[in-house]
């Protein structure tokens, strides 16, 4: 998943669009509203995988997406999940090299001995195992905010938009 695909889980809460950030503007990230006046412009909501580094990278594109001045957290929450995958039993022919002595005449007519590879596969099972993995997924609710009185756009741009 790439931040561009994470514009999906932004959902806006009103028809005013803002304009967006430049790509390396600061967006703070806060754990409770801003002293300053501002305004919920839209949602944001993700569940993954990914770690809590990506999460931050995903707030910080929305909101400059978005235009948000900040974001802030409503809920942040880690949960453990146990993966298990099966590899089903099975039979392998594991390929096996051996080496011989034939004795065989030269060209001056003496007797040597030439080795000679020959190549056998043996048939072995392989019995089925488990494996387990445990996985840390980070689901982050936020809100995108923006100062009161900042001057929205006319129309919003095409990537501001989301189609469901």
């Amino acid at each position: 998943m790439s931040l561009e695909d994470t514009a999906l889980y932004y959902t806006p809460v009103s028809t005013t669009y803002y304009p967006p950030l430049p790509e390396k503007a600061p967006v703070p990230i806060l754990a409770a509203p801003p002293s300053w006046g501002h305004r919920v412009i839209g949602h944001f909501a993700m569940e993954t995988d990914r770690g809590q580094k990506f999460v931050q990278r995903a707030l910080a594109f929305n909101a400059r997406r978005q235009g948000a001045d900040a974001v802030v957290l409503r809920n942040l929450d880690f949960d453990l999940r146990r993966d298990y995958n099966y590899v089903p039993p099975a039979w392998e022919n594991v390929p096996v090299t051996s080496c011989y002595n034939q004795r065989v005449q030269n060209d001056n007519g003496k007797w040597v001995n030439v080795p000679q590879y020959y190549t056998t596969y043996m048939p072995v099972f392989r019995p089925g195992r488990v494996y387990v993995n445990d996985i840390l997924w980070t689901k982050v609710k936020a809100d995108m905010v923006v100062r009161r009185g900042k001057k929205p756009l006319a129309v919003p741009l095409a990537e501001q938009i989301q189609l469901r």
